[in-house]
Formats: C-alpha cells, sequence, structure tokens
C-alpha cells in the first residue's frame, strides 16, 4: 500500500563546534645529568598524531522514504528545514589517530532529529483500493545516526623532499595515497504523517489515528543495519599549512544496505596553535547515498536517499 507525496521536504544538520583535548606525548633525551627533565618531542618526532575535527554539513536530500508500505518522495535542501527540524544543531565530529608508519584509525559521527513538511492537494492511498483526493498537509520526521569507523593504511607517497628549503617545507608538493577499510553502522526512525482536511472513513489498523480521524501515522520505530565498507584516500599537500584530500568507498553488498556510497573533498588551512594544539580551518563538499530496504507489503521499509552539501568545520591535531 503505498502513498505518494511529490513535493520537497526539507533536510539540515547545522553545527560549528571548536574542541580538542589529547595525552602528553614525551622523548626523553640522552643526558649524563640524570636530574634532566625530559623535552616534549615535535609533532614530527611522535609516534601517535590525533586530529578532533567538530564540522557542520549543510545537506540536502533527494529520493523516497517508505515506512509501513507508505512511501513519500524526498527532494530537499537546507533552508526548508530550518523553521521545522527539533535539534537544528545535530552533532558531527571527527576523529584520527595517525601513526608515523601511515597507520591510521578514524571514527565519523553524524547525529540530527529533523522534521520535514510539506502542503499540497494529491491522491494518496490509505490502504489497498482506498483512495482519497485531499488538501492535506504531509511530514516526515527523521532521528538519524549514521557512525563511520575504520582504519587507512598509506600504501604509497610520491613527490620530492621539499624540507631543505625551508621551515615549513616538509612534504609539500608530496601526494600520498591511503587505502580504506571499515564500516558504516546507520541508526534510523522515521515517521510518515498526513493532516487530512476531511475525517478519515476507513479503518487502518496498520496506522496510528487520531482521535478526530484527521490525521495518519505510520512510524517505522528502530530501523538499524551496519554496512561494511571500502575505499580509497588521496593527500595532497599543497603549501606550507594547506592541504587538500579527496576520499570515496563503496559499502554494503547485500550485508547491510543493497548499496552504500560516500565521497568527500576536503580543503584544510591552518589558522594557529594553541600550545601544542595547531588549528585549521576545513571546507569541504561531501555526497552519501544508501539504499535499504526490509520487510514487505504493509511492514515495508525502505530507505532510498542522496544526501549532499558543502560542510565547514575546525579541525584540531595534537
Amino acid at each position: 500500500m503505498t502513498k505518494r507525496v511529490s513535493r520537497g521536504l526539507g533536510g539540515a544538520f547545522l553545527l560549528t563546534a571548536f574542541s580538542a583535548l589529547s595525552p602528553p606525548c614525551f622523548a626523553q633525551t640522552a643526558a649524563a645529568d640524570p636530574t634532566e627533565k625530559p623535552v616534549v618531542a615535535s609533532a614530527q618526532e611522535r609516534e601517535w598524531s590525533f586530529t578532533f575535527t567538530p564540522y557542520a554539513w549543510l545537506t540536502a536530500m533527494s529520493g523516497s522514504q517508505t515506512v509501513k508500505g507508505r512511501t513519500v518522495t524526498v527532494d530537499t535542501n537546507v533552508l526548508q528545514m530550518l523553521d521545522k527540524s527539533q535539534s537544528l544543531i545535530p552533532f558531527m565530529g571527527y576523529f584520527e589517530a595517525r601513526r608515523q608508519d601511515g597507520l591510521s584509525l578514524f571514527v565519523d559521527l553524524m547525529y540530527a532529529n529533523l522534521t520535514a513538511v510539506d502542503s499540497a492537494t494529491k491522491n494518496y492511498d490509505i490502504q489497498p483500493g482506498v483512495g482519497a483526493s485531499v488538501a492535506a498537509q504531509a511530514s516526515v520526521g527523521y532521528e538519524t545516526l549514521t557512525l563511520q569507523f575504520g582504519g587507512a593504511y598509506q600504501v604509497v607517497k610520491v613527490g620530492p623532499d621539499r624540507s631543505a628549503e625551508g621551515p615549513g617545507m616538509a612534504g609539500v608538493g608530496q601526494t600520498a595515497f591511503d587505502v580504506l577499510a571499515g564500516g558504516r553502522y546507520w541508526y534510523q526512525k522515521a515517521d510518515i504523517t498526513l493532516n487530512l482536511n476531511g475525517a478519515l472513513n476507513v479503518n487502518v489498523p496498520d496506522l496510528e489515528v487520531s482521535l478526530d480521524r484527521r490525521k495518519v501515522t505510520a512510524r517505522s520505530g528502530i530501523v538499524s543495519w551496519v554496512d561494511p565498507f571500502v575505499g580509497f584516500r588521496v593527500r595532497h599537500k599543497l603549501a606550507p599549512g594547506q592541504d587538500l584530500s579527496f576520499q570515496a568507498d563503496i559499502g554494503g553488498f547485500g550485508i547491510g544496505s543493497r548499496i552504500s556510497y560516500q565521497a568527500l573533498g576536503a580543503y584544510r588551512f591552518n589558522v594557529g596553535a594553541t600550545g601544542s594544539v595547531a588549528w585549521a580551518g576545513v571546507l569541504g563538499y561531501r555526497v552519501l547515498y544508501v539504499d535499504y530496504i526490509r520487510g514487505a507489503g504493509s511492514s515495508l521499509f525502505e530507505m532510498n536517499l542522496l544526501q549532499h552539501g558543502p560542510l565547514l568545520g575546525l579541525s584540531a591535531r595534537f
């Protein structure tokens, strides 16, 4: 049983937060005097370095969402959601630990609670064989959490070593290639609600109906799954304090979703330092797609959504 709403719904993710904490790393100098204090190692001398990046992703969404067999077409931009979302400032943050030998471990968390609303006169299939042409307001509510985790390994670095040219020139002009592998955990709750101008005069036992029978809601409950993924990353040091990166991955493979993929390009530029913490601004663009299906008929849940948009953040490296 399907109902189709064919206008834009809104989606937005907004956040800018700044913080960084780290365990100190020390290197003991060889000294004849046993009372001499240890010297703090430079970032280049430490075995591990850490990066934490709170960020905002200003996303648009397109595709479709199905809950209990009812389908809503989704076509949104960030501005359409500003006055409807329950959490206008969701949490988004990326953490990476990198070792000198090229091994990295990373976690990327995105959470939001969103509501999208559309008004139109459409034909809706309330249940099989029973349709109604009604003036209505349809809304889709999302509580969504996506947790990406995994590892990366640098397989090659190309380009000349320019460290002899002066301070800050180490690595400038060099390009590194990493392979990625990990998992993407999805947590979703979706509610599709139709506010009718007239009272509903049919029974719909699988939906929630308001007492005045002017509102029907399909609730998915908690739906979660994990997609394994593989991918690659390219990192290029453009100039002292300036870096470019591009990464892409593909996952799902029918283990979790039928398919999911992601692409992200970013420009990072140093803005200063506080003690042992180096700060950098981050500008980029991200694309994330998922095609997941579970159940059939009146129990069908399907999420076929493309999310994309610019992102900005502040990165702390220590």
